[in-house]
């Protein structure tokens, strides 16, 4: 793999962008790397376009979902590696590099990893540990891969095979394709490969709503013919 690219899907975050951004240009990976921002508001668009990382906007106006926003990110993307974070989250300097290192291995189609809090507060870094780094490592094993859509890569070829994220679904959609995405081949989680991200969503909507609606949207997915449904939490 010679060259990466990076899509993050960004809707009214023109204040949290540039960290996220900058992040990306600090990334010690030795590839040729391609920054991809989908706007979805025209003041966000902006902000990503006056980045000097940004190599390429794509206007969202419709703001249709994070599925659909990846997708069309993904296919104006022209990496041999292509990788997914948020515009509220952050990653570390070896972030594409740890990813990249997985896909030496021929049958490995995607690689996921664990999720920290931007926030310092206790009970932040407790319900992260437990909710998004050691619940995928018990689920892993079981075949119930997770890859979180802000720190996640795949295989184009096998992004494009299986159709990419299903832009029907309202949340889950990282889940559905990373279980998609294991039909094609190895999907590997990576304890030693975290991103920061916010914890806005937690502390609006509450983690014990969070949790209840993933269950939800869990248990769907272990019945045939049903789907997950409710909103998406933004």
């Amino acid at each position: 793999m010679d060259s990466a690219s990076v899509v993050v899907p960004a809707r009214e975050e023109r204040a949290t962008l540039p960290r996220t951004l900058d992040t990306l240009a600090d990334q010690d990976c030795r590839l040729a790397l391609e920054v991809i921002v989908v706007a979805g508001d025209e003041w966000t668009g902006r902000v990503a376009r006056d980045h000097p990382v940004v190599d390429r906007v794509i206007d969202d106006g419709q703001c249709n979902g994070p599925g659909k926003a990846r997708n069309r990110g993904a296919a104006a993307a022209t990496g041999d590696l292509l990788l997914f974070t948020d515009a509220d989250t952050v990653v570390p300097p070896d972030w594409v590099r740890s990813h990249r290192r997985h896909y030496a291995t021929p049958d490995v189609v995607g690689v996921g990893g664990p999720l920290r809090p931007l926030a310092d507060q206790v009970h932040h870094r407790v319900l992260f540990r437990l909710l998004s780094d050691w619940w995928y490592r018990a689920s892993w094993p079981l075949g119930f891969v997770q890859q979180s859509g802000n720190n996640c890569s795949v295989r184009p070829r096998a992004f494009e095979a299986i159709g990419g994220f299903d832009e029907s679904l309202p949340f889950l959609e990282d889940t559905d394709l990373s279980l998609r995405l294991g039909d094609r081949g190895h999907v590997v989680y990576d304890e030693r490969c975290p991103v920061w991200t916010s914890t806005r969503r937690q502390e609006r909507e509450g983690y014990g709503r969070l949790f209840c609606a993933y269950l939800v949207g869990y248990v769907a997915y272990a019945v045939p013919g049903l789907e997950p449904g409710g909103e998406y939490f933004g």
